[in-house]
């Protein structure tokens, strides 16, 4: 009897030991997966913040090379969290939510649910009038953004990155300290206080910009428990690699409504001889120089004084081969891009 009930203790034994086992088997299995859930869902989250940033930056180059009147400018960022660029000025309202509505965006969320935020080179603001372009207002390939990315070691990254033109932030969840209640009732919600949603490290504030006179400073910093933020920039090379293409063809007149040496064409059927200077009288004895954009009848009906205020026309090189054939290029540090006119049939490369 009593080896028998020994057999029945131990039976139950071992069948409470099975249970345990596969209770604690069953336990971090949970944690495993829950675990694994929550990487997959930072995963997805990681990538519709990069897709998101991506996409902002496309949009202000593509924005800033297809504008109208203002080529190689850039709208304000939104201060009022209505979508809209706002006012901003060499000091002031250079840091706010990307003017989504602005860029026809819809209003673009990271992976945690929050609008991008935007920063950039006062001197870039499309608030400066075309008449008030020329001189230190000047824009073209030659003329420096002045934002300074640093990275997550505090120093700042090499050329060719900077200095750059913009940021565009995606702030993350709201860290300790931070108060995103709305405000207002707008589209992103929240409020547009800076410092709740962009964060300090390093001794660099990304919320203020850091600002000494024009020139800004923003960290692409380690993510922690009191930093967050993720951004990317526009660099100077990535900018005009866009806007340059559309800076020859305006200078050869290749545009919807025809300028210049191809306006010329259109009346003579020849191209004007280059000139010495950007504004000098043409020279037949020239094989290159400038487009003389100042007489010829080039007639620069649209972007005239744009060109000339932001000294794309210095910056132009015009090669006459002869009265049928001329080329524009525009070189600087980032590369060239050019443009020939054959009888008005154009071909246009980056060597």
């Amino acid at each position: 009897m009593k080896s028998r009930t020994i057999r029945i203790f131990r039976t139950q034994k071992g069948g409470a030991l099975i249970i345990m086992a596969l209770i604690l088997l069953l336990a971090g299995t949970a944690v495993m997966f829950s675990v694994l859930d929550a990487t997959s869902v930072k995963i997805e989250r990681d990538k519709k913040t990069a897709a998101a940033l991506a996409e902002a930056k496309a949009a202000l180059i593509g924005w800033s090379a297809g504008h109208a009147t203002m080529p190689g400018a850039l709208p304000c960022p939104d201060t009022s969290n209505f979508g809209s660029s706002g006012a901003c000025t060499a000091t002031a309202g250079i840091i706010g939510r990307l003017p989504w509505k602005t860029l026809g965006l819809n209003d673009l969320r990271d992976g945690n649910g929050e609008c991008l935020w935007y920063a950039l080179s006062p001197l870039y603001r499309d608030t400066i009038s075309v008449s008030s372009r020329g001189g230190l207002n000047s824009i073209n390939s030659s003329i420096s953004g002045t934002i300074t990315v640093k990275g997550a070691d505090g120093v700042s990254l090499p050329p060719p990155i900077n200095p750059v033109i913009a940021v565009i932030f995606a702030s993350g969840v709201p860290l300790i300290g931070q108060d995103r209640s709305s405000a207002s009732s707008t589209v992103c919600g929240g409020n547009t206080s800076t410092s709740n949603y962009l964060d300090v490290t390093q001794g660099i504030n990304n919320s203020t910009g850091n600002v000494s006179g024009s020139n800004y400073t923003f960290i692409a910093g380690a993510a922690s428990d009191t930093f967050n933020d993720r951004l990317v920039y526009i660099t100077a090379g990535e900018f005009y690699k866009a806007v340059k293409k559309r800076m020859v063809k305006e200078v050869l007149g290749n545009v919807t409504i025809h300028a210049g040496p191809v306006k010329v064409y259109d009346i003579n059927t020849i191209y004007p001889c280059p000139a010495l200077t950007p504004t000098g009288s043409s020279d037949c004895s020239l094989t290159s120089g400038f487009v003389n954009n100042s007489g010829m009848v080039l007639q620069y009906a649209n972007l005239g004084s744009w060109l000339a205020n932001n000294g794309w026309f210095a910056l132009a090189n015009y090669t006459y081969s002869n009265s049928t054939h001329v080329k524009i290029t525009l070189a600087d540090a980032f590369g060239s891009y050019s443009c020939d006119a054959v009888s008005n049939v154009f071909t246009c490369t980056s060597p």
